[in-house]
């Protein structure tokens, strides 16, 4: 093994990956950072019968989004094994792999397909490229595989996962790399400060071998400078040079600056009454209110079902530990007791009990027949679910964020992000917009986002009409 051929943070990852009491290890930083190189290293020590990684008889995999792409670390292996002698490489339209013919040590080279990743047995390696370009449900099914796979009697199977976050949005993936290193799982990470991310400096440090590179650092500082002036391209920029998974600015309900200029306004206190939005789920949903104030004070509560508890939500939707149970301890997610589908009246109750009489309540048609037997002491208005009505709600939203008079007290903030995070806009060639959920996972937590783009445009709708009154008819 020629370890100068290893940058620091190589080094530092092949390390923490093959400690014996590690079993699963993940390396995340951007693109053009070495990462299929130094799988492809990874591979030939895995076939070199000179290397203590090497286990005679035995069959190693990998896996990647696609065979094409298997190809790349199988050609960096290739490279430094070819020289070796004693190896058969296939390499076809449908197959890819390598052997030692001595021992019968090989690798076998698989595409994210779980149905033929079944009975890893007596493997030692799984050798993991790309995660986040997997096939969403494939890709998910393939992780579920080789998990499963690990810690059967006599298989030691030790999974190396090597990748950037992006294009992935959420999942297993993003929530390994996040948890962090525990138990007998390694991760090490290089993500970029969103604060810095125009800095050479900071993006240097993402990309350390740009420091080997003069085209690497120039093409970086082109993209960046670009990403300046293009919202688009700044997405782009963070999610694979900076390796912070960014939407289009256009995707986002509010973008970080909106958020910052909505958090540094002060927090006025409740006066008049409040316009409520809300979003009943059912089943693995949440169902969630948000109030706004005629000042713009605003804040969110939700109601969560009780079974399955707290820990399995979180784990089916594949958020860090204690995330759901935070935001139960500080008051704002109450969960229904024994209930798999929380009744709307617990929703209306607290919000009753907690804000008083709204002067509106605006919601969309689903379950509608249930809100109304709550006999609501105030104005009902039901949406229907129109491009032209999410279109205004979401542009509403956006325009109290940017221009005032939008504030969300201190304590609503963490449910309130939650939220935003697992929630994109869909736009279509027309200009119109619509709330989306990000992803498969993480469906749980994103009706506090539609509660309060409802909000956000009646709040809107009645400011536009003061003949009603002050604030638009809102005390």
């Amino acid at each position: 093994m020629d370890m100068a051929l290893l940058f620091k943070f190589q080094k530092d990852f092949l390390a923490g990956c093959l400690d014996p009491e590690i079993d699963t290890a993940a390396l995340s930083v951007p693109r053009g950072n070495g990462k299929s190189w130094l799988a492809g290293h990874l591979v030939s020590r895995i076939l070199n019968p000179s290397d203590k990684l090497f286990a005679p008889g035995t069959e190693s995999v990998l896996f990647s989004g696609s065979i094409e792409q298997c190809r790349i670390v199988f050609r960096f292996a290739r490279k430094r094994l070819e020289p070796l002698g004693g190896y058969r490489f296939v390499d076809s339209a449908t197959r890819v792999a390598i052997t030692h013919k001595a021992t019968g040590t090989r690798l076998r080279v698989i595409g994210s397909n779980a149905k033929t990743s079944f009975g890893l047995v007596d493997t030692p390696f799984a050798i993991c490229d790309e995660p986040g370009a997997w096939e969403t449900n494939g890709g998910t099914l393939l992780y579920d595989a080789i998990a499963t796979a690990q810690g059967k009697p006599g298989s030691p199977l030790k999974a190396v996962f090597i990748g950037t976050l992006a294009p992935a949005k959420g999942g297993w993936w993003h929530t390994m790399i996040e948890t962090g290193t525990h138990g007998s799982t390694y991760v090490q990470s290089l993500q970029g400060d969103r604060d810095k991310w125009d800095q050479w400096e900071e993006i240097q440090r993402c990309n350390p071998l740009s420091a080997i590179d003069e085209n690497f650092k120039r093409k970086l500082l082109e993209e960046r400078d670009a990403a300046l002036a293009d919202s688009r391209l700044k997405a782009r920029f963070f999610s694979y040079r900076l390796n912070i998974p960014s939407a289009d600015e256009s995707e986002l309900l509010l973008t970080v600056d909106d958020w910052q200029k909505v958090s540094a306004r002060p927090i006025e206190g409740r006066t008049g009454r409040p316009i409520v939005g809300l979003d009943l789920g059912a089943h693995r949903a949440w169902s969630a209110a948000l109030a706004i104030w005629p000042n713009g004070r605003t804040e969110a509560i939700a109601v969560a079902p009780g079974i399955p508890d707290i820990r399995e939500q979180e784990k089916r939707d594949r958020v860090p530990e204690g995330m759901y149970q935070k935001l139960v301890d500080k008051g704002l997610l109450q969960l229904a007791a024994n209930l798999r589908v929380p009744p709307p009246s617990l929703l209306i109750n607290w919000v009753r009990e907690k804000w008083g009489v709204p002067h509106a309540v605006v919601c969309d048609r689903f379950r509608l027949a249930e809100l109304r037997d709550c006999s609501l002491p105030c104005e009902l208005i039901s949406r229907v679910a129109r491009w032209s009505d999410a279109s205004f709600d979401i542009r509403a939203l956006r325009k109290i964020a940017k221009d005032g008079p939008l504030s969300v007290t201190e304590e609503s903030r963490p449910l309130i992000l939650a939220s935003l995070s697992a929630a994109l806009v869909e736009n279509d060639k027309q200009g119109s917009m619509r709330l989306i959920k990000r992803g498969t996972e993480n469906a749980a937590r994103d009706d506090v986002a539609a509660a309060f783009t409802l909000a956000a445009g009646e709040f809107e709708r009645r400011r536009a009409r003061p003949a009603i009154g002050t604030y638009g008819g809102l005390v």
